[in-house]
Protein backbone atom coordinates (compact mmCIF):
# COMPACT_ATOMS: atom_id res chain seq x y z
CA UNK A 1 0.00 0.00 0.00
CA UNK A 2 1.26 3.21 -1.06
CA UNK A 3 2.56 6.01 2.03
CA UNK A 4 -0.41 8.35 0.68
CA UNK A 5 -3.25 5.36 1.40
CA UNK A 6 -1.60 4.81 4.50
CA UNK A 7 -1.53 7.92 5.64
CA UNK A 8 -5.58 8.47 4.28
CA UNK A 9 -6.98 5.49 6.16
CA UNK A 10 -5.27 6.03 9.47
CA UNK A 11 -7.30 9.06 9.57
CA UNK A 12 -10.91 9.10 10.98
CA UNK A 13 -13.02 11.22 8.69
CA UNK A 14 -11.83 9.48 5.87
CA UNK A 15 -12.88 6.07 7.51
CA UNK A 16 -16.05 7.26 8.44
CA UNK A 17 -16.67 8.99 4.74
CA UNK A 18 -16.31 6.05 3.00
CA UNK A 19 -18.56 3.74 5.34
CA UNK A 20 -21.12 6.87 4.74
CA UNK A 21 -20.70 6.29 1.71
CA UNK A 22 -21.10 2.78 1.44
CA UNK A 23 -24.47 3.28 3.67
CA UNK A 24 -26.04 6.25 2.66
CA UNK A 25 -28.44 6.32 -1.26
CA UNK A 26 -27.61 8.90 -2.14
CA UNK A 27 -24.67 9.86 -1.68
CA UNK A 28 -22.87 13.51 -1.49
CA UNK A 29 -20.73 15.85 0.20
CA UNK A 30 -22.90 17.75 2.47
CA UNK A 31 -25.30 14.54 3.76
CA UNK A 32 -21.55 13.43 4.12
CA UNK A 33 -19.98 16.34 5.87
CA UNK A 34 -22.80 16.25 8.30
CA UNK A 35 -22.89 12.21 9.13
CA UNK A 36 -19.11 12.19 10.08
CA UNK A 37 -19.24 15.68 11.60
CA UNK A 38 -17.02 17.24 9.55
CA UNK A 39 -16.91 20.25 7.50
CA UNK A 40 -18.24 20.80 3.97
CA UNK A 41 -14.41 21.95 2.50
CA UNK A 42 -13.06 19.45 4.58
CA UNK A 43 -15.26 16.74 3.30
CA UNK A 44 -15.15 17.19 -0.32
CA UNK A 45 -11.20 17.07 0.33
CA UNK A 46 -11.61 13.86 1.74
CA UNK A 47 -14.12 12.40 -1.38
CA UNK A 48 -11.73 14.10 -3.65
CA UNK A 49 -8.39 11.88 -2.51
CA UNK A 50 -10.97 9.03 -2.30
CA UNK A 51 -11.75 9.73 -6.19
CA UNK A 52 -8.37 9.87 -6.93
CA UNK A 53 -7.38 6.62 -5.49
CA UNK A 54 -9.92 4.98 -7.23
CA UNK A 55 -12.76 4.04 -4.46
CA UNK A 56 -15.16 6.72 -5.27
CA UNK A 57 -16.45 7.68 -8.65
CA UNK A 58 -19.17 10.66 -8.94
CA UNK A 59 -21.72 12.01 -11.31
CA UNK A 60 -22.82 15.49 -11.19
CA UNK A 61 -26.71 16.15 -11.21
CA UNK A 62 -27.50 19.78 -11.67
CA UNK A 63 -25.32 21.03 -8.76
CA UNK A 64 -25.00 18.14 -6.68
CA UNK A 65 -22.61 15.65 -7.22
CA UNK A 66 -23.71 12.30 -6.22
CA UNK A 67 -21.11 9.64 -5.07
CA UNK A 68 -20.82 6.16 -5.19
CA UNK A 69 -18.20 3.39 -4.29
CA UNK A 70 -16.07 1.65 -6.96
CA UNK A 71 -15.63 -2.63 -6.66
CA UNK A 72 -12.56 -1.67 -4.90
CA UNK A 73 -14.12 0.81 -2.53
CA UNK A 74 -16.79 -1.38 -1.55
CA UNK A 75 -14.07 -4.04 -1.20
CA UNK A 76 -12.35 -1.28 1.39
CA UNK A 77 -15.40 -0.55 3.17
CA UNK A 78 -16.48 -3.85 3.25
CA UNK A 79 -13.15 -4.54 4.77
CA UNK A 80 -13.03 -1.35 7.56
CA UNK A 81 -16.92 -2.61 8.29
CA UNK A 82 -15.48 -5.64 9.42
CA UNK A 83 -12.26 -4.27 11.37
CA UNK A 84 -14.79 -1.80 13.12
CA UNK A 85 -17.11 -4.43 14.26
CA UNK A 86 -14.36 -6.59 15.44
CA UNK A 87 -12.75 -3.82 17.57
CA UNK A 88 -16.51 -3.10 19.13
CA UNK A 89 -17.16 -6.73 19.66
CA UNK A 90 -14.93 -7.65 22.58
CA UNK A 91 -15.89 -4.24 24.69
CA UNK A 92 -19.69 -5.51 24.31
CA UNK A 93 -18.52 -9.46 25.38
CA UNK A 94 -16.26 -7.57 28.04
CA UNK A 95 -18.87 -5.57 29.47
CA UNK A 96 -21.35 -8.62 29.12
CA UNK A 97 -18.90 -10.39 31.64
CA UNK A 98 -18.63 -7.52 33.72
CA UNK A 99 -22.39 -7.66 34.85
CA UNK A 100 -22.23 -11.39 34.70
CA UNK A 101 -19.84 -10.93 37.72
CA UNK A 102 -22.20 -8.49 39.15
CA UNK A 103 -25.41 -10.99 39.14
CA UNK A 104 -23.50 -13.81 40.71
CA UNK A 105 -22.18 -12.03 44.04
CA UNK A 106 -22.65 -12.11 46.50
CA UNK A 107 -21.69 -15.99 46.70
CA UNK A 108 -23.01 -16.65 50.46
CA UNK A 109 -26.59 -17.92 50.13
CA UNK A 110 -28.91 -20.27 48.75
CA UNK A 111 -30.70 -17.70 46.52
CA UNK A 112 -27.39 -16.71 44.70
CA UNK A 113 -26.64 -20.37 44.04
CA UNK A 114 -29.46 -20.76 41.90
CA UNK A 115 -28.35 -17.93 39.64
CA UNK A 116 -25.22 -19.36 39.58
CA UNK A 117 -25.90 -21.94 36.77
CA UNK A 118 -27.07 -20.08 34.47
CA UNK A 119 -24.71 -17.21 34.62
CA UNK A 120 -22.49 -20.29 33.83
CA UNK A 121 -24.27 -21.09 30.36
CA UNK A 122 -23.99 -17.94 29.63
CA UNK A 123 -19.93 -17.21 30.93
CA UNK A 124 -19.51 -20.84 28.45
CA UNK A 125 -20.62 -19.17 25.24
CA UNK A 126 -18.27 -15.99 26.31
CA UNK A 127 -15.39 -18.48 26.20
CA UNK A 128 -16.03 -19.88 22.99
CA UNK A 129 -15.93 -16.14 21.00
CA UNK A 130 -12.02 -16.54 19.93
CA UNK A 131 -10.60 -13.98 22.07
CA UNK A 132 -7.78 -15.16 24.01
CA UNK A 133 -8.31 -12.57 27.01
CA UNK A 134 -12.08 -12.58 27.38
CA UNK A 135 -11.89 -16.82 26.96
CA UNK A 136 -9.13 -16.48 30.43
CA UNK A 137 -11.47 -13.96 32.29
CA UNK A 138 -14.52 -15.67 31.51
CA UNK A 139 -12.82 -18.88 32.82
CA UNK A 140 -11.73 -16.96 35.90
CA UNK A 141 -14.92 -16.07 36.91
CA UNK A 142 -16.40 -19.60 35.97
CA UNK A 143 -14.44 -20.97 38.79
CA UNK A 144 -14.79 -18.45 41.11
CA UNK A 145 -18.43 -18.95 40.65
CA UNK A 146 -17.60 -23.48 40.79
CA UNK A 147 -15.54 -22.49 44.20
CA UNK A 148 -18.65 -21.08 45.13
CA UNK A 149 -20.79 -23.72 44.74
CA UNK A 150 -18.43 -26.29 46.21
CA UNK A 151 -18.52 -23.82 49.80
CA UNK A 152 -22.37 -23.87 49.58
CA UNK A 153 -22.97 -27.77 49.19
CA UNK A 154 -20.40 -27.82 52.11
CA UNK A 155 -22.27 -25.70 54.49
Amino acid sequence: MSDELKRLFLREKPVLAILAISELKPAYAAVIAKRIDSTFPHTSAIITELETHGLVQSRLDGRIRYLELTDRGRAVAGALHDLTNILQRPDALIIKLERLREMAEPWDDFVSALRLGPLRRDIAKLKGQGDADLEKAASDLDGLIIDALNKLKSK
